[in-house]
């Protein structure tokens, strides 16, 4: 991942000798100091849970963090919510919870995003034409029950809405996209023939192949017989994270400076585990902010979990 301050400076290499990501740190490095002023990011599904707890995270930590390059260095967050009033409502929160300081540097502006919602991603990407410099693809769903319809809603909402956002939103070269994922999309517990594939995924188009082929198989019912899991949610995590490796290696291909990996937050008590999860929010947004905002060495399309990647193959 990149590396913000003058590491890369000190040994003097000539830049042409630099790794990519050494590279695009650097350009990031040099772009938000000759603007001196703003960085921007985007967070879907920002007005509750885990979403709730990334923008406070994030606002929270980024005066300390590498990117912060001076204490001019300014911070604007678009807190993105289906609702708007509920949006401004997570923002009146989060902000009476941040200390004079942090709010000197930090703001928070809430953008109308319904990730279901090509006309709302389409209005927002336009609305931020010049591009944002980190994207956090938070917003999902996990429902109860598993049929044809479930399989079909969660694979739309946890898959192919992430791509639309990543689409029609740009993020600017330097940038970051970090995509919420679980350990759930781990490839344990698919058969032979299927988790091969998952790994063998080398393009977008493999990904949305998978995509397609569970909902047809839990459709027909033979999802079983032929080596599915019997998760929608699950199956659809494991999709963000084909979909993330693919999506890194398109980005390096094309020679696009933007950074994209995807992690796991834990089991978040949010509505969506029904209380149940045993973090907070702020510890199931360490991980994804880490990503955001820290100096790392993520590979690109990698998967996180815990401050570190995870073998997603073979966990």
């Amino acid at each position: 991942m990149m590396n913000f301050r003058g590491d890369v400076q000190s040994r003097r290499m000539p830049f042409s000798f630099l790794p990519t990501s050494v590279i695009i740190s650097v350009n990031l490095h040099k772009r938000i100091m000759k603007l001196h002023t703003m960085v921007t990011a985007l967070v879907s599904g920002g007005n509750r849970g885990l979403g709730y707890g990334i923008v406070r995270r994030l606002a929270n930590e980024f005066p300390s963090s590498p990117i912060a390059t001076s204490s001019a260095d300014k911070l604007t967050i678009y807190l993105g919510s289906r609702d708007v009033s509920k949006g401004e409502d997570a923002k009146t929160s989060i902000t009476s919870e941040l200390a004079k300081d942090v709010q000197e540097r930090v703001s928070i502006e809430v953008r109308q995003l319904d990730a279901t919602s090509h006309e709302s991603i389409s209005k927002l990407g336009a609305e931020l034409e010049s591009g944002v410099d980190i994207l956090i693809n938070n917003a999902g769903i996990a429902l109860d029950g598993f049929d044809a319809s479930v399989a079909k809603q969660t694979v739309a909402t946890n898959y192919y809405a992430l791509q639309d956002v990543i689409k029609n939103i740009k993020v600017k070269d330097g940038g970051r996209i970090v995509n919420i994922a679980s350990l759930t999309g781990v490839l344990k517990g698919f058969g032979d023939n299927v988790r091969e594939r998952f790994v063998n995924a080398k393009t977008i188009a493999d990904s949305d192949a998978l995509m397609q082929e569970f909902q047809d198989v839990v459709a027909d019912g033979s999802w079983k017989d032929k080596g599915w899991k019997g998760a929608a949610y699950a199956t659809s995590k494991s999709g963000v994270i084909a979909y993330t490796r693919a999506l890194a290696k398109q980005y390096q291909q094309e020679g696009k400076k933007v950074d994209v990996v995807s992690c796991c937050p834990g089991y978040v008590n949010t509505d969506m585990t029904k209380g149940k999860g045993y973090k907070t929010l702020d510890q199931g947004a360490e991980t994804p902010v880490l990503l955001a905002l820290g100096k790392l060495d993520a590979k690109p399309g990698e998967f996180w979990s815990e401050k570190k990647s995870v073998d997603w193959e073979n966990s």
